[in-house]
């Protein structure tokens, strides 16, 4: 039996991909919850270049270099700033076409109550508040970044990033169900670990630890945040006219290998000191 191919060392390549279904954005108005940093950012980005208009809402108002996003200041977990926020965007940029988040708690304190404002609460909020303005001449979709978190433990992550990822599953169900006489559609998206802006040196600096992500990963690399950032988009385009309701796993496979089996394989043959 031949020896598994070693996976290489060299970082993923980003492949944005403007086929027939993310060419779909072009002139829409997407409403962008927390995209100043990481995987938000990467999405902004990709938006404004397939042509959307892009309302991008964060507590530091922070700035996408691109002619087509216009960003605006306002903390969501503040639900009488949600209101204003949104009805303010409607005005400058007309009707909505799709809402996505990627807003987080960040920081140690109040984790619990943090988590569960920013997440859920706050997802909650801006749904509400966004699903009579989105345009009914035309498809209108939503996203919400989940987590693996809402069906495994991540020792790193704290108790209420786990419930509040969890309930963004179900509260993504109930809007597809409830929104979908009104012809929005709502999915989300559960990314793997990721290369990210910010993380991508740290990665690729740490041989072994990258070397761990591309072992367990079946198409043995890390994937990218722009890699998910074209799922996305997807969901936001009309080339998944059909599709509600969904959790879409972007994790190279990671999630498809039994755990006890992964651990068997790691015992049977671990990293040596080389790798």
């Amino acid at each position: 039996m031949k020896a598994a191919k070693k996976p290489t060392h060299a970082p993923a390549k980003s492949r944005t991909v403007k086929g027939p279904g993310l060419s779909g954005l072009d002139g829409r108005h997407l409403l962008v919850i927390g995209g100043t940093r990481g995987l938000g950012r990467a999405f902004t980005r990709l938006a404004a270049d397939l042509g959307a208009r892009v309302s991008l809402v964060s507590r530091t108002g922070g700035m996408i270099a691109a002619s087509t996003v216009r960003s605006y200041r306002a903390d969501v977990t503040d639900a009488s700033a949600v209101e204003s926020v949104i009805s303010q965007v409607v005005a400058e940029q007309g009707k909505l076409n799709g809402l996505v988040f990627f807003q987080r708690h960040r920081g140690a304190e109040n984790a619990w109550a943090g988590n569960l404002a920013a997440s859920l609460t706050a997802t909650k909020d801006v749904i509400q508040a966004s699903c009579n303005r989105f345009d009914d001449s035309q498809d209108a979709s939503i996203v919400v970044l989940a987590s693996s978190a809402a069906r495994f433990v991540a020792d790193e992550q704290d108790e209420g990033y786990h419930a509040a990822k969890t309930g963004l599953i179900g509260l993504m169900r109930y809007f597809a169900f409830k929104l979908g006489p009104k012809g929005v559609r709502v999915n989300a998206v559960s990314p793997g670990t990721l290369l990210k802006e910010e993380s991508k040196k740290f990665f690729l600096e740490n041989r072994k630890l990258h070397r761990m992500y591309q072992r367990i990963t079946p198409l043995r690399r890390m994937g990218t945040a722009e890699e998910v950032a074209q799922v996305i988009a997807f969901l936001l385009s009309p080339a998944a006219s059909f599709l509600t309701g969904q959790e879409i796993l972007v994790d190279g496979g990671v999630s498809l290998h039994w755990h006890e089996s992964m651990a068997r394989a790691w015992l049977d043959q671990p990293l040596s000191r080389s790798d």
